[in-house]
């Protein structure tokens, strides 16, 4: 298990600010996660104005912590959110064991989307190892079928960008749509795609995953800006050009969005696999992402394809509600009554909202994570409004250490 840490402000018995790593490595060129949640975080912070340590931990299988040899399926039986939980829950225990630093040390745990969710999970199993708890920006409630997700997505582009914006993208799908039926290709050159079987269903569902995530990720990782500039960029030119530019990029080479499957079904250890994603979701999470474009089906059918006809609905339908059950009442203990639970207005996993809590903050005109943004960054009335309940909660912390 790997994890990164950052020392240069840490008091012997201050508290341990504790980062949880998601689906997706904690350092690599591209993203650079553990570098922005130790330097550039709100609980960096916390953590340079209290004396913390910051730890920043990497989810198993994920990066660097590799678990198994290779990702056939008798190997993934070891991925699952309670197995990440219980490295997460050493890690502590190991940290804890260095009674010189850590001895009274208290636990702040954070999460942000997947690892987000986790946060009150691990306050259920783990109460004795945690003092303070956070999940920003997760999905609080699990099924197999989600389809208020893109239901959620038209709604911030309309409130963003403008009801012109989010009807100009419907109509370019459902002309899409059209056009292929006819058999009319036009559409598909012009976006440069290629491998397309258009009387071929799982090629045009697939096809139609892959463009109306080019949506979701632009709702879910970008800020109002670049919303804004996307729906200009459309209005001025095509939402085809559009889907080109984000699929192709400068490439003249065409898209093959059939070619994209190929790593569901790779079963060497490849850093960061998307196969990894899929089983958590077959086996465990579900919440596909279903509109009328994307039938329930198209992802039950690929669950069986990649990982075997023991992947059925009913089999997928059990895991799923054995997750969501541990979300019903978030309530239940002090320790859980100790978690901030973040659901920001312009994010569509906020969609599935917690049922029961009363630290939750719904975050208005706040998009995915934002609230794990620096302090000085953040201006946004309802998210520094929880910035001060935080901060307040860990100077509470604080006075219990020995000084």
């Amino acid at each position: 298990m790997r994890y990164m840490v950052k020392e240069d402000y840490f008091k012997p018995n201050g508290t341990i600010f504790f980062f949880m790593g998601g689906e997706g490595s904690i350092l690599s060129p591209t993203t650079n996660v553990s570098n922005i949640m130790l330097t550039k975080s709100f609980i960096h912070d916390l953590a340079k104005k209290y004396g913390g340590y910051l730890v920043h931990s990497e989810h198993r299988y994920y990066g660097e912590s590799k678990a198994t040899k290779d990702l056939h399926l008798k190997s993934l039986k070891y991925l699952t959110v309670p197995q990440a939980m219980a490295d997460v829950a050493h890690l502590i225990q190991f940290l804890k064991a260095n009674y010189t630093f850590f001895g009274e040390s208290k636990v702040f745990l954070v999460g942000g989307s997947y690892s987000g969710f986790m946060v009150p999970w691990f306050a259920k199993l783990y109460p004795n190892l945690i003092d303070l708890g956070w999940g920003s920006s997760a999905p609080f409630q699990f099924k197999v079928e989600l389809k208020a997700f893109y239901t959620k997505v038209f709604k911030i582009v309309q409130h963003i960008g403008g009801r012109k914006c989010r009807d100009r993208i419907i109509y370019g799908f459902e002309t899409l749509r059209a056009d292929i039926k006819k058999d009319n290709t036009l559409k598909l050159v012009e976006m440069n795609i290629c491998g397309f079987d258009h009387v071929n269903k799982f090629h045009v569902f697939n096809l139609f995953e892959r463009l109306t995530k080019v949506i979701g990720s632009l709702v879910q990782y970008e800020n109002k800006t670049n919303i804004q500039s996307a729906c200009k960029e459309i209005s001025e030119t095509s939402f085809t050009s559009y889907l080109r530019n984000k699929l192709n990029g400068n490439s003249t080479k065409c898209y093959d969005s059939i070619s994209s499957l190929k790593p569901l079904r790779d079963v060497r250890f490849i850093t960061d696999s998307s196969r990894l994603w899929f089983y958590q979701c077959c086996s465990q999470l579900g919440n596909f992402q279903t509109s009328e474009y994307i039938p329930l089906d198209f992802w039950l059918d690929m669950c069986t394809d990649v990982f075997g006809y023991k992947f059925s609905y009913c089999f997928i339908s059990k895991k799923v509600k054995n997750t969501d059950d541990n979300f019903r009442d978030l309530d239940s203990s002090e320790k859980l009554q100790r978690v901030f639970l973040t659901q920001p207005e312009l994010d569509a996993w906020s969609a599935t909202k917690v049922r029961k809590h009363k630290r939750t903050y719904v975050l208005k005109g706040a998009s995915h994570c934002e609230d794990l943004q620096p302090s000085p960054v953040n201006v946004n009335p309802y998210i520094k409004n929880l910035m001060m309940d935080i901060d307040f909660e860990v100077q509470k912390l604080q006075k219990d250490i020995p000084q």
